[in-house]
């Protein structure tokens, strides 16, 4: 399988789950109104979503929980700052690439202090041995992923797995539509590369 499109497929065979319910734009301004259901329909709709971001992202075991519950309260307490004429899943996540953005800040920010001191969907007519080297692709990717800068692990968690439009995209991480492309595109060759190394019995990573 050609290297480029076995990373394409890698990325999309296994999604986050895309939130079709139409009502999901009147949740936030429920909940500002005092409805108690909303809040927990938001959380049931987003919490898988936003939990396999922050795994994708590298977000570590020990910090992911708490990570994830910041996000939540970030989602509340901002939630009459919500427009409910704007779709609510670039909103959510803008505030969830923050989150992951000051954790990997705060992280380094701590590492250098203790140095001081010492992140095409497979159809049914695939048959068994290209679906079993599909998932062996998928494997791989989850591994590999981490080993891209954040910048370009952003930009490719939001469009190819989280479905976010490239201007949504742009929109989340507050950079040019072009840069989103660039960081995209950058992203996806270098894990091509590293595939290609990996399924000729190079060893190697993402770079």
């Amino acid at each position: 399988m050609d290297a480029q499109r076995a990373t394409r497929v890698s990325l999309e065979a296994e999604p986050m789950k895309t939130v079709v319910n139409l009502d999901e734009r009147h949740w936030l301004p429920r909940h500002c109104r005092g409805d108690r259901e909303a809040f927990t329909e938001l959380m049931n709709a987003y919490q898988a979503p936003v939990y396999g971001y922050l795994v994708r992202c590298g977000v570590p075991p020990a910090s992911r929980d708490d990570v994830f519950q910041e996000i939540f309260v970030k989602i509340h307490l901002a939630a009459a700052s919500y427009q409910a004429s704007r779709p609510l899943r670039p909103w959510l996540f803008t505030i969830a690439a923050n989150s992951v953005r000051n954790h990997f800040r705060d992280e380094n920010r701590h590492r250098v202090a203790d140095e001081g001191e010492a992140c095409d969907t497979p159809s049914g007519d695939h048959g068994p041995r290209a679906l079993a080297e599909i998932r062996e692709t998928v494997a791989w990717l989850e591994r590999a992923l981490p080993a891209l800068p954040l910048a370009q692990r952003e930009v490719l968690l939001l469009g190819s797995v989280a479905g976010l439009r490239l201007q949504d995209v742009a929109t989340v991480l507050d950079i040019p539509l072009n840069t989103v492309k660039t960081l995209t595109r950058r992203a996806r060759l270098s894990l091509a590369r590293a595939l290609a190394e990996y399924t000729s019995g190079t060893a190697g990573g993402a770079s």
